[in-house]
């Protein structure tokens, strides 16, 4: 699983500007307030979040989209938007494939106040990988014409022959993120930033990025990587930082902060998605990404979360760093002391969902409050991958379907679990007495990683096993989840699909969730053509609804994001068709 020097984040970009090979990390700084007078008017306030929730309003500082897809014909588009009018946004964008969360294409984002980035994810056919094209100039490392000509990844994902990883690229689910704010002006003077200045100055970042009248940015103008804006070139490294996570708070630190251009992120993200069927159906679907936000308290304000920067880079991360900013199984040391990894990360793969984004005291709570695992530096991103899922966490999932032969109408529900691998991933490089892919899960500091029983309240062993093929028809190199409860299917009526009256609804078989991304095909049709973790239930019914209880394990929940996806044909009407698609975001209980 070892990675090239192009896998995954499209390092080539910033191949040239040094820093190569060189053991480093991110950060997951937690700022104090900057002193001085002339801080204070620029609004660098303290890290305050506390807590993570979903946020119904659909803005955020993280943001998730379900599920994209380009299989048979279908495409995804991307739009993502900055609503803060006065900061810019230090953004990672991350595709993950659909079967174990594999990272197959990331890069960030730097938006601009107000600014709006698009994107289209296709299937090249040459190749049969996804690829992705921007036709906007916001500013990106790598550049927009890199990301344009560069195909996603499979450096990662499970397959036998190349076609078969090309195709662990065409579906999966996208995590976006607010690293870092990008202040218009920060403390210092004759261009050097100083939290102890009296007075403000440009931030060079900000400059480089903030979109002119004409609708350009220097940044995203430049023809080549020699010709992007020196503050544009700081970001190779990290801001150098005597205590990566802030638990020791320093000047220093904070003045190197604000040298980078970066300050504590705010809330502000919101975005869309879309996929569209040209070539088979000439539908769509479409909905909000979803949302959450760090909030000072449960059903508080927006507040301030840390700066999670890392460089978009090819270099490997300090070994002594990695278990402080990363609860991914894979990426973590195996022991007590730093050791080998399973896939040894490389800056570009942090910030993740579950680098430590709220402040100390309420990641340590956390901890306290399970009574396991400890609070060490170690254990804080398993503690924050843990509040995120329970803030994800679902006990119920409801929706509708609609199969109806007439129509020729066919329904699918998407069940993505975007925090599943922070608590287990799936080793491709298996050794005896193991025969094959096998899940690898978390545990506390004292024991890095198991392939038992683990920390997280979610996903154990006892309820996330491999697939075991066969008739089950479950992938043997997919996780699959079990959900824990009864799957209850009603058709629209309260009465059998036979038309006697009789008491409904009834109990159909047991549903298992295997891949990160999981579909869910009603009676042998499919709208979306899910190929990588596709289940089929017959519910008994033509037309209803269906309840699946996802009360996991001790009642916890399962964090759950999805919709129902429903396409049907009418007659042809005037020579034109009659198309129509659905897209229903499921309903839960909590």
């Amino acid at each position: 699983m070892k990675k090239n020097v192009l896998s995954l984040s499209i390092a080539a970009m910033i191949g040239g500007l040094g820093f190569a090979g060189a053991a480093s990390a991110g950060v997951a700084y937690q700022t104090a307030a900057v002193a001085s007078a002339a801080g204070a008017a620029a609004g660098l306030t303290a890290t305050t979040a506390t807590v993570l929730q979903v946020s119904p309003d659909g803005i955020g500082h993280n943001l998730v989209v379900p599920y994209y897809s380009v299989q048979e014909g279908n495409g995804t588009l991307l739009s993502l938007v900055n609503t803060d009018t006065k900061n810019g946004k230090a953004v990672k964008v991350r595709f993950r494939g659909a079967a174990n969360s594999d990272d197959v294409f990331d890069f960030s984002l730097f938006l601009s106040p107000g600014d709006v980035w698009t994107a289209n994810v296709s299937k090249d056919t040459a190749t049969g990988l996804a690829q992705i094209y921007v036709p906007d100039n916001t500013c990106s490392l790598p550049r927009r014409a890199v990301l344009n000509a560069t195909k996603f990844k499979t450096d990662r994902v499970f397959g036998a022959t190349d076609a078969a990883k090309a195709g662990e690229t065409l579906e999966g689910y996208v995590e976006i993120f607010n690293m870092a704010d990008i202040p218009p002006k920060v403390p210092g003077a004759t261009g050097v930033a100083d939290e102890a200045a009296v007075a403000l100055i440009d931030n060079a970042l900000f400059t480089a990025i903030k979109h002119t009248s004409a609708g350009t940015n220097p940044c995203g103008l430049a023809a080549s990587d020699s010709a992007l804006p020196a503050a544009v070139l700081k970001l190779a490294a990290d801001p150098t930082l005597t205590d990566i996570t802030g638990a020791v708070a320093a000047a220093a630190d904070r003045t190197a902060l604000l040298n980078h251009g970066l300050w504590a992120p705010s809330t502000g993200l919101t975005g869309s998605w879309t996929i569209l069927n040209i070539a088979g159906a000439s539908v769509a679907w479409s909905g909000n990404m979803t949302a959450v936000e760090a909030r000072v308290a449960a059903g508080g304000a927006p507040g301030l979360g840390r700066v999670v920067f890392s460089p978009q880079k090819d270099t490997t991360v300090a070994a002594t760093a990695i278990n402080s900013l990363t609860s991914d199984p894979l990426l973590r040391n195996t022991g007590v002391a730093p050791s080998t990894a399973i896939i040894e990360a490389a800056q570009y793969d942090l910030p993740d969902m579950s680098t430590p984004y709220l402040t100390a005291v309420a990641i340590t709570a956390a901890g306290v409050a399970a009574a396991a695992p400890g609070t060490t530096a170690s254990d804080a991103p398993v503690l924050q991958a843990k509040l995120l899922t329970q803030a994800l966490a679902v006990k119920n999932v409801l929706n509708e379907y609609v199969t109806n032969s007439a129509i020729s109408a066919a329904t699918d529900w998407v069940f993505s679990m975007p925090t599943r691998r922070y608590a287990v991933g799936v080793n491709y490089k298996f050794a005896a007495p193991a025969t094959g892919p096998s899940a690898v899960f978390n545990a506390s500091a004292a024991q890095q990683i198991t392939v038992g029983n683990d920390v997280s309240p979610y996903f154990t062993a006892v309820n996330t096993k491999m697939g075991t093929g066969g008739t089950s028809g479950n992938p043997t190199y997919q996780a699959c989840v079990e959900p824990g409860g009864a799957v209850t299917a009603y058709d629209q009526e309260e009465a059998t699909a036979s038309g006697e009256f009789v008491v409904s609804p009834g109990t159909t078989k047991k549903v298992v969730f295997c891949g990160e991304v999981s579909i869910l095909t009603f009676n042998a049709t499919s709208s979306l053509q899910a190929k990588i973790a596709p289940k089929n239930i017959d519910a008994g019914f033509v037309n209803g609804w269906l309840n699946i209880n996802t009360a996991g394990l001790a009642n916890a929940g399962l964090p759950i994001v999805g919709s129902s996806f429903v396409k049907m044909t009418g007659p042809v009407v005037a020579g034109k068709s009659t198309n129509f698609s659905l897209t229903q975001p499921h309903r839960f209980t909590r």
